[in-house]
């Protein structure tokens, strides 16, 4: 288990590198561009290269390369792959290797936010918390992003869940399967400042809809937004989430959706 004055060295650094980043240049510059779209290979999958680069639990003082330097390191590996040919060759015949470079660096951009944004929450429960965390790029794969173990031999998977998250778009059901976790855990957050869901509440015609609002609203109130307007997680938010499953313990089976998550936990 990585020792605290390390883990708070490591989170220390992590949220100084989130602070730093120019989400508005980014925003930009990559939000226009949607071309490279489709299902990527298991070769050019950048979760090892994101794991490899962002996640160093247990490191003393921890360095994390700019968005720019981690592209620039993945796609020289890559760049002349056969994998990166065939890719081409199937999805973009005629297209120079520019055009779909900047395909790929937007679409890892918005791959890269949302697994830093898993990364945060880790490095704050190895702060707060006591019970053991684990994560990996083979985990993360198969839709878990970190796997928590509320007593010792109890495993449960948690999934950050965006407030504009497809349920469709990642399965834990292998993983479950799999016998590694008996439960998997929706962690919610949300990009919307609390005040603007709480004007949201207050002009929704419907109770269905109220209640959802006030849900995102006590989730916000868990989290924090850096000056530059990247979201964190508070450290209560984390030590709330390790009391819920304690407590829970043995009950919690299947998946626990966010929804439970927001109510019983924060």
């Amino acid at each position: 288990m990585v020792q605290k004055p390390e883990a708070r060295e490591a989170l220390k650094a992590f949220e100084s590198f989130l602070e730093g980043l120019d989400l508005r240049g980014y925003e930009q510059k990559y939000r226009p561009i949607k071309t490279v779209e489709q299902d990527l290979p298991p070769e050019l999958n950048p979760l090892p290269d994101l794991y490899e680069n962002y996640w160093k639990p247990g490191v003393r003082n921890p360095s994390f390369p700019s968005y720019e330097e981690f592209f620039e390191g993945w796609w020289q590996k890559r760049v002349r792959s056969s994998a990166l040919d065939a890719f081409i060759r199937k999805y973009f015949w005629g297209c120079s290797y520019n055009f779909v470079r900047l395909g790929l660096e937007a679409r890892l951009y918005r791959t890269a936010t949302s697994i830093w944004t898993q990364f945060h929450l880790c490095y704050s429960w190895q702060v707060s918390c006591t019970s053991k965390l684990e994560a990996s790029w083979e985990m993360d794969k198969q839709g878990i992003d970190a796997l928590v173990y509320p007593t010792e031999d109890y495993p449960v998977g948690l999934q950050v869940k965006k407030e504009t998250y497809r349920s469709e778009a990642r399965s834990a059901n292998r993983f479950l399967k799999k016998q590694m976790a008996v439960a998997l855990v929706e962690v919610p957050y949300t990009l919307t400042p609390e005040a603007e869901l709480i004007e949201k509440i207050q002009r929704a015609r419907s109770d269905q809809t109220r209640h959802k609002y006030q849900l995102w609203a006590k989730v916000a109130s868990r989290l924090r937004l850096l000056p530059n307007g990247f979201v964190i997680f508070q450290e209560s938010y984390v030590k709330h989430l390790e009391n819920f499953l304690k407590e829970k313990g043995s009950s919690l089976r299947g998946t626990v959706p966010w929804e439970t998550v927001a109510k019983e936990a924060l």
